[in-house]
């Protein structure tokens, strides 16, 4: 779903005579940004954790939602995934690769997405790429480790006959971290404006506690252009638990105060030495046709 850009507004005789057909459609925007506001590509395992994972996510998904979590574990993977969103049939297919085992000190990661379906309110076709470079550095100590990074977005959306939109951004993202036990991470999104609704500026604010097999975490995403004239706030709550320490089990909780609805995500995985598998879903409490899917494959090089 696209916010309409400088361009497109008309003359002010046009937009008297169309005002009252303008405001309903402006009302329509404004309800399909909750749906809209999930990373494109984002892992499965972050979705079955409400996404709660500004402290958390390592690897490919540290691309997409806090990109000093890349330095924080040493990896080199790669990943493909799958997602299906019910209220826009849509489709989205994701690869991501992240390496922090070529060199010590700077990590790597990169993300393709290409998504196609239609417009919430409309029967007009939607579809799109989304590609994400970032790096991080940081500091990895036995007691506490401090990781600090940032990520390039590129955005071209074809919403039916509107046209082409294209917009640049960027992330940046801390994350502190001790004695393995406590995590807080904090990322600024899209700090560069784009005028498209699929990338407000954000703040999300995470904290999580890591013990033996059990994970749980907390993030806060301050939202500023999703609401004219408004910022509010969406709340994650996530809990993982790994069995064996390779099935993990993953159980979460959206509050969407921007869409003003409610989500409850879960998932389940399977990690080995060399590959790891992650389906995750969300569920709407209030809409039983707003859900969503994903499906990843992870694979680790030595």
């Amino acid at each position: 779903m696209r916010r309409p850009r400088s361009r497109d507004v008309a003359p002010a005789t046009w937009w008297r005579g169309w005002a009252a057909r303008l405001v309903p459609v402006s009302l329509l925007l404004l309800a399909a940004t909750a749906a809209e506001a999930r990373e494109q590509g984002a892992s499965g395992s972050a979705l079955g954790v409400g996404d709660a994972v500004h402290s958390t996510a390592v690897g490919p998904a540290a691309v997409f939602f806090n990109p000093a979590g890349l330095h924080q574990f040493i990896q080199y993977a790669i990943e493909t995934g799958y997602q299906f969103d019910q209220p826009y049939g849509g489709h989205v297919f994701a690869a991501s690769a992240a390496d922090s085992a070529s060199n010590q000190w700077v990590a790597m990661g990169t993300t393709y997405s290409y998504f196609f379906g239609h417009e919430l309110a409309t029967d007009e076709s939607r579809r799109g790429h989304s590609f994400r470079v970032a790096a991080a550095t940081g500091f990895r100590g036995e007691s506490y480790s401090l990781h600090l990074g940032t990520t390039y977005r590129y955005m071209q959306i074809d919403v039916g006959d509107s046209g082409k939109s294209v917009a640049h951004s960027m992330d940046v993202g801390a994350l502190i971290t001790v004695k393995g036990l406590f995590r807080f991470g904090i990322t600024g999104h899209n700090l560069i404006p784009t005028g498209l609704s699929e990338a407000p500026r954000q703040l999300g604010m995470g904290v999580s506690v890591f013990y033996q097999n059990f994970l749980g975490a907390f993030d806060a995403v301050l939202d500023f252009d999703s609401k004219v004239g408004k910022t509010d706030a969406n709340l994650h709550v996530g809990l993982e638990y790994a069995i064996a320490g390779i099935v993990p089990l993953r159980l979460g909780y959206i509050a969407d105060r921007i869409g003003g609805t409610h989500y409850v995500t879960g998932g389940i995985g399977y990690v080995s030495k060399y590959v790891a598998v992650d389906f995750g879903f969300r569920q709407s409490v209030i809409d039983g046709k707003d859900n969503l899917f994903s499906l990843n494959v992870r694979a680790f090089i030595p």
